[in-house]
């Protein structure tokens, strides 16, 4: 029997307002910048929607409202020799704050935080399956929902 894998879990929020979805750029020295939804890795011990919620704080300045999730990625081959990520793709709400740059983002890279329209998302914007899925469906409240629950949540 071979080892267990050992994901990174990462939560990402994607916010919609007036047509436009928030976004930040990664600018990392030696590669491509890229744009990706506000959201980063859970700390141990933290729900994904607590950790949502985190790190919407630390990069925007915003607290948002966890919907539920719209989109899980698995990629066990994206970040070479430390069993990959699992990505959820969370939709929620601003509920106080305005997103702009923070003090504490925790991300040197984190240079830019942009609302972009469904039919202007750059180029570099990733996960690719997230944007093939708003393009179809043209805005994010059109994407199904699924529920978050905890082992112990009651219906």
């Amino acid at each position: 029997m071979g080892r267990n894998r050992n994901p990174r879990l990462k939560a990402r929020v994607l916010v919609e307002r007036d047509g436009r979805i928030l976004l930040v750029r990664h600018a990392k020295r030696k590669q491509r910048a890229f744009w990706c939804l506000p959201g980063g890795n859970a700390d141990p011990g933290e729900s994904i929607a607590e950790a949502a919620r985190r790190e919407l704080v630390e990069e925007t300045g915003v607290d948002v409202a966890v919907e539920g999730a719209v989109l899980v990625l698995d990629g066990p081959d994206t970040y070479t020799g430390d069993g990959g990520a699992v990505e959820v793709i969370l939709r929620g709400r601003i509920v106080e704050g305005e997103p702009g740059p923070t003090d504490h983002a925790g991300d040197p890279y984190l240079d830019r935080i942009e609302w972009r329209a469904l039919d202007d998302l750059p180029e570099s914007f990733r996960p690719t399956a997230l944007a093939a899925l708003l393009a179809a469906v043209g805005s994010a409240a059109a994407l199904p929902l699924i529920p978050l629950a905890g082992w112990g949540d009651e219906d």
